[in-house]
């Protein structure tokens, strides 16, 4: 099994792009933008969570 730290960055980049391609069907512009939104949130906290546990303050 495949795990996306064995991906290269373009192949991580080709990835995301067909997911967000599959998941933007059939969603109007507004549904778009909260969905990105709402996914950019998620990567955010993300980043905070691997920096806080690097840090031991979690």
């Amino acid at each position: 099994m495949c795990s996306f730290k064995d991906l290269s960055g373009c192949e991580l980049v080709a990835f995301a792009s067909i997911i967000a391609v599959f998941l933007s069907q059939g969603l109007s512009p507004d549904e778009i933008d909260t969905l990105g939104n709402f996914f950019s949130a998620i990567g955010s906290n993300l980043s905070t969570i691997a920096t806080s546990s690097t840090q031991n303050i979690l």
